[in-house]
């Protein structure tokens, strides 16, 4: 399958925020309180410092969504300095173990490389090990001094590629 990621286009927004806001709950990644925020990618996609990315195949189907930003977005969690982040990475349940996932961090690590950035950092659930791994295999290291959390008990793992 032909993978291509590209910046979400205006009227693919509202399935780009459905499909991202699906697989959080589908998967019991996300509060019900946080699923509106997913869902408004129209909102990613306005703000200063943030491209919503998606992946499609070479029919146009939509495979996957990830959020590409820089320190000092709205959309920023940990990104410090000239760091980007990756945000929001949800890839559809037909096309998991085909590289959309993949492709799309890949994408950022470009991204960042291009724009002359330090580095790119994300945060994770502990549960999301299949994620945890791809990004161990694509150079990602682990900062523990970095995880935090989002609610009281509610942890996330963070990780950073340093890029040269």
């Amino acid at each position: 399958m032909q993978i291509t990621i590209r910046e979400a286009l205006p009227a693919e927004l509202a399935a780009t925020g459905e499909l991202t806001a699906a697989v959080y709950r589908d998967e019991s990644l996300a509060e019900p309180t946080y699923l509106p925020r997913l869902r408004d990618a129209a909102a990613r996609h306005a703000a200063p410092g943030a491209w919503q990315l998606i992946a499609v195949d070479d029919a146009g189907r939509l495979l996957g969504a990830a959020v590409y930003t820089v320190a000092g977005s709205d959309f920023a969690d940990i990104a410090a300095g000239d760091e980007a982040e990756i945000r929001m990475l949800a890839t559809a349940g037909f096309a998991r173990g085909q590289g959309v996932g993949q492709a799309l961090v890949l994408d950022c690590v470009r991204r960042t490389r291009e724009a002359g950035r330090p580095a790119l950092v994300l945060s994770t659930k502990p549960a999301m090990t299949a994620a945890q791994r791809l990004y161990a295999r694509l150079g990602f290291q682990r900062t523990p001094e970095r995880d935090w959390e989002y609610a009281p008990g509610k942890g996330l793992l963070t990780f950073r590629l340093v890029l040269d």
